[in-house]
């Protein structure tokens, strides 16, 4: 199982979430298991600077931020799909450094 880092900005309530996508590639396809929101990290609206940041311990937490950054994403992208995509692009990166 490998994890791809995710930095969600909610600008609408002022803060920033990471989230951990725990994901599987089997035939160059691949397939989310799991969504791990792990921490927020808040800002002042006015001086748009960090105030402080909360871990997300509990699993009502986790699911709410899930519910929340699915609600947020482009529908026309999975999650899947993005983190295909990252790799390929890193892929290309490392193949041009090579070559």
């Amino acid at each position: 199982m490998k994890t791809y880092r995710i930095v969600w900005e909610d600008e609408a309530k002022a803060r920033e979430v990471e989230i951990f996508a725990d994901y599987t590639l089997e035939a160059g396809l691949g397939q989310v298991e799991e969504i791990r929101p792990t921490k927020v990290t808040l800002y002042n609206a006015h001086t748009k600077q960090p105030e402080r940041t909360l871990p997300v311990h509990t699993a009502a937490g986790r699911r709410l931020l899930r519910l929340a950054y699915a609600a947020s994403r482009d529908e026309a992208v999975s999650l899947a799909d993005e983190i295909h995509a990252q790799l390929d692009e890193r892929d290309d990166l490392v193949a041009a450094s090579v070559g």
